[in-house]
């Protein structure tokens, strides 16, 4: 089960961080972080739905309540596109203006080797 956590710290949180946090409730298959939120995939619902009811409003860093819900699939005739080799120094809007130049980007994310799998 994929959960979405909100209101996180990027820049100062990792992927092992956040797999601890999650790991008392179940299975963690994966999480990735990216700036200001994570995707966490436990292995059992019932363990996401403990995870969820725990960790909603917890408190990762001193005045950042964590926002822990189910993910929400993304909207119908959406893609996700993968774009590989993109510099270091590229942020998430240079790379929205850019593809925005085509159509309409619902999402856009520079992960920057914030992300494990287990």
């Amino acid at each position: 089960m994929k959960i979405f956590v909100g209101n996180v710290d990027g820049a100062d949180t990792t992927p092992e961080e956040l797999a601890a946090l999650f790991a008392p409730y179940g299975t963690v298959m994966s999480c990735a972080v990216m700036k200001q939120f994570a995707f966490v995939h436990m292995r059992e619902n019932a363990g996401a739905v403990r995870a969820i009811e725990a960790l909603h409003g917890h408190e990762l860093r001193p005045g950042r309540a964590l926002v822990v819900e189910m993910s929400r699939p993304r909207p119908l005739n959406t893609w996700k596109i993968f774009v590989g080799n993109v510099s270091a120094a590229c942020t998430s809007q240079e790379l929205r203006s850019l593809f925005e130049r085509r159509g309409r980007v619902i999402e856009c994310d520079v992960v920057k080797g914030n992300w494990h799998s287990w």
